[in-house]
């Protein structure tokens, strides 16, 4: 097995004890972001939609994280689209620069409205 299967079987089991662990009640990672402001980052509630996503409870993953919830098949397109491109070796495109951006504006924008009262 090379090195990158090896990296990527470990992640992956990581992942899946860390899964388990907060299946089974164990305290998640706090968010530094959340800690030191009392406001939610872009990225709280990931572990908790995960967890929702385990036990296919879609409607508090959607409560976690909205953004993130919605996203996950571009993610998911992202993440196969570089591990490709990095392998062949080619650079990467300007549509692909644009779409990360505008992500990561989406991204920016929904850390600010998740904080707004209603």
């Amino acid at each position: 097995m090379g090195h990158t299967r090896r990296v990527w079987v470990a992640l992956l089991a990581a992942g899946a004890l860390y899964l388990v662990w907060l299946r089974l009640g164990g305290p998640g990672i706090p968010c530094p972001f959340h800690l030191a402001t009392g406001l939610l980052c872009p990225g709280c509630g990931v572990t908790t939609m995960l967890v929702a996503l385990s036990r296919l409870d879609i409607r508090a993953a959607f409560a976690a994280n909205a953004f993130l919830l919605c996203t996950l098949p571009l993610l998911a397109f992202e993440l196969v689209h570089e591990w490709r491109r990095c392998a062949a070796g080619r650079p990467q495109p300007r549509w692909n620069q644009i779409l990360l951006a505008v992500y990561g504006g989406g991204l920016l924008l929904f850390g600010v409205l998740r904080n707004l009262p209603l």
